[in-house]
């Protein structure tokens, strides 16, 4: 089955938070995505659109690409809900979905009035609970599923209970550290399928100089998150280099230049063992849905 993902996700797609844009140019941009050839559009789930409803209109608007949900908190509904939700839309999209979860943080899940609780035992009963979820729909497909991992315990995790990992915020050397984690992992299980690795892009077209800036917009709203923090700072980056964010921190996590910077970029995520590379399209405003950067990074 992780063959078969790698070969349906492609080595590239496109990731877009789309609740700041028109219901009418949410569908053209998931439909003009889909022109340019990429192979996957993933969106995330923030405090905005329902995703489930979301990727079910992106379900009936494209024909081809393959739709992921990067990444549903499972503090936003319960196992059953989140399992109903992906089976629904894998069967609204004839079978182009791959479902993500994730712990989100502290301050999202109290924004939401849940407690907070330790994320590896949280992720491990939301699985069985998942896993075990009752469906009288239909016949449908469950999805690939894959987790948001970004310490090794998380990885180890999406190893053996998932297709595989999706961290968020990460470099090159951080993109390697996790591939050896899951290979190492999958390995001490038995497990004969090689672990899926996504690894998320920002990206930004244009005069590095002034993409600088959308870049240290975009990063620096992550910031304040515990679990971004500590893993930056196990790479090797400093309190003050998370605290701007600094140049050094936005240039590691943002690819900035023109479209040869861009594809160099992502050629060295691969390069460092991510199997897909979801791309964060930015303009120089900032706005995340931008038509030019996903075209430069096309197929």
């Amino acid at each position: 089955m992780t063959h078969d993902l790698r070969a349906v996700l492609g080595p590239t797609g496109i990731w877009a938070a789309l609740d700041g844009i028109p219901t009418n140019e949410v569908l053209r941009f998931a439909v003009e995505v889909e022109a340019m050839g990429h192979t996957a559009l993933w969106i995330n789930e923030g405090s905005g659109r329902e995703p489930f409803a979301v990727l079910g209109a992106l379900a009936v608007s494209t024909s081809r690409i393959t739709l992921g949900l990067g990444i549903a908190t499972i503090h936003a509904r319960d196992a059953t809900a989140a399992h109903g939700g992906a089976r629904t839309v894998n069967d609204l999209s004839g079978g182009r979905f791959v479902m993500g979860l994730g712990v989100s943080h502290r301050s999202s899940a109290s924004a939401r009035g849940h407690d907070y609780a330790a994320p590896l035992p949280a992720m491990r009963t939301y699985l069985d609970a998942y896993e075990a979820a009752p469906w009288t729909g239909p016949a449908a497909a469950d999805p690939p599923l894959v987790i948001a991992a970004l310490g090794p315990r998380m990885l180890a995790l999406a190893a053996t209970r998932t297709s595989g990992a999706f961290p968020y915020n990460v470099t090159e050397a951080m993109v390697a550290d996790a591939r050896r984690t899951l290979d190492e992992a999958a390995a001490t299980a038995g497990a004969t399928a090689h672990p899926l690795l996504v690894a998320s892009l920002p990206a930004v077209l244009g005069d590095p100089a002034e993409g600088i800036a959308a870049g240290r917009v975009l990063i620096g709203r992550y910031m304040g998150q515990p679990n971004y923090r500590n893993n930056l700072l196990r790479a090797g980056f400093l309190e003050a280099d998370l605290d701007g964010p600094s140049d050094r921190l936005v240039k590691a996590l943002v690819a900035l230049g023109d479209a040869d910077v861009l594809r160099s970029r992502i050629a060295g995520m691969h390069a460092a063992g991510a199997d897909h590379v979801a791309v964060i399209p930015l303009a120089m405003s900032g706005r995340q849905a931008d038509l030019a950067t996903a075209r430069a990074v096309a197929p």
